[in-house]
């Protein structure tokens, strides 16, 4: 896995830096031109790379609780790669924090809330439509595979989560306090783009995980599985024309 997330990586890199050449290019070969007023984005058959940081408000359904209340970081890499002059497609290499919190209210018994911290590297593949000059959008899927976790109950640090070996063979009879995590998670995505300006993108994303991430004895969910639910908000940099 870490040689092929370095693959990626430089993959992304070499992009980037491609880029740089590219934007000598005679701007007409796109077919649209930036006027000296124009700052916005316009459709192009160029190969595009970039940067993103934003955060993720996500939730686990299955764990029995509601609500996008843990929040955490997305950040990493982009490259794009144009099918035409509307369809495009695209990956990036991500860190990003994903889990569950349940807060603390007035009638929220100490034994009922939690924090559950995911850590990922995640490889995003989207494809994209653009018909607009300034915004697209975009569906695909996600692997992603887990470097780290934390539990937290009534704020107190819990054993590491055990790691789900294969699927259950009846989730129905599992023991109340069963509870794993499986190392890889492939999600659903979709997002939409807006681009004020030529070289900034505002992402807004949702992504779900398919099939199950983890499995809980305790859960009411669909055959006690627990799925990623998230929600995430980004700033994306983009270099090229």
């Amino acid at each position: 896995m870490k040689k092929n997330l370095l693959t990626v990586f430089v993959f992304l890199l070499s992009i980037f830096f491609s880029e740089r050449k590219v934007l000598a290019q005679d701007s007409s070969a796109s077919g649209h031109k930036l006027t000296p007023t124009d700052k916005s984005y316009h459709a192009s058959m160029r190969i595009r790379g970039g940067v993103i940081f934003g955060i993720n408000a996500a939730q686990i359904d299955g764990d029995d609780y509601a609500g996008y209340h843990k929040v955490g970081l997305n950040f990493g890499f982009y490259g794009e790669l144009p099918i035409s002059k509307i369809f495009f497609a695209s990956t990036e290499i991500l860190y990003s924090e994903k889990g569950a919190n349940n807060p603390v209210t007035p009638n929220t018994p100490v034994q009922y809330y939690y924090t559950w911290k995911l850590q990922y590297a995640e490889i995003p593949v989207l494809f994209h439509f653009q018909n607009k000059k300034a915004f697209n959008v975009g569906a695909g899927f996600s692997y992603s595979r887990l470097v780290g976790e934390q539990l937290y109950a009534a704020g107190e640090p819990q054993p590491p989560v055990d790691i789900c070996v294969g699927k259950p063979p009846d989730p129905t009879l599992l023991d109340p306090k069963f509870l794993c995590l499986k190392r890889s998670d492939w999600e659903a995505v979709a997002e939409a783009n807006y681009l004020p300006l030529k070289h900034l993108a505002i992402n807004v994303r949702f992504a779900y995980s398919l099939p199950a991430m983890g499995y809980f004895g305790g859960s009411n969910y669909v055959k006690r599985g627990m799925y990623n639910n998230l929600l995430t908000f980004r700033l994306m940099w983009i270099f090229g024309g």
